[in-house]
């Protein structure tokens, strides 16, 4: 299931519910060179303890990306669990560092670091 999957479905071996969400992203990283690379993506959706966005450049696995995305609203670092490529872009599978959570609005709070 595209957007929204449960951690009951099959296959999906998930903690955290995902949560489709559209929104602008601002992407920062260095790549394996040294680099730095800066992009300007969407948000595809988030969990309490990951983010999923769509670029238009690959990102290394491993490296780790700054992001924010004023709409959700959520910043901070993940550190990339996947890149793959889907048609002109690449989706990029980031696990949050430093304590970073995400919390739907419905919860009453957003965003918080432990």
């Amino acid at each position: 299931m595209e957007g929204v999957a449960t951690p009951q479905s099959k296959g999906n071996l998930r903690r955290h519910l995902r949560v489709a969400v559209d929104s602008p992203v601002q992407a920062l990283w260095r790549d394996r060179s040294g680099g730095d690379n800066a992009v300007n993506g969407r948000v595809v959706d988030v969990s309490e303890l990951g983010i999923r966005i769509r670029v238009p450049a690959p990102i290394d696995k491993g490296a780790y990306v700054t992001f924010h995305a004023s709409k959700v609203p959520l910043q901070g670092t993940g550190s990339v669990k996947s890149c793959k490529q889907q048609g002109l872009g690449y989706l990029i599978g980031l696990e949050f560092t430093s304590g970073l959570r995400w919390k739907p609005k419905s919860s009453g709070e957003n965003s918080k670091n432990k």
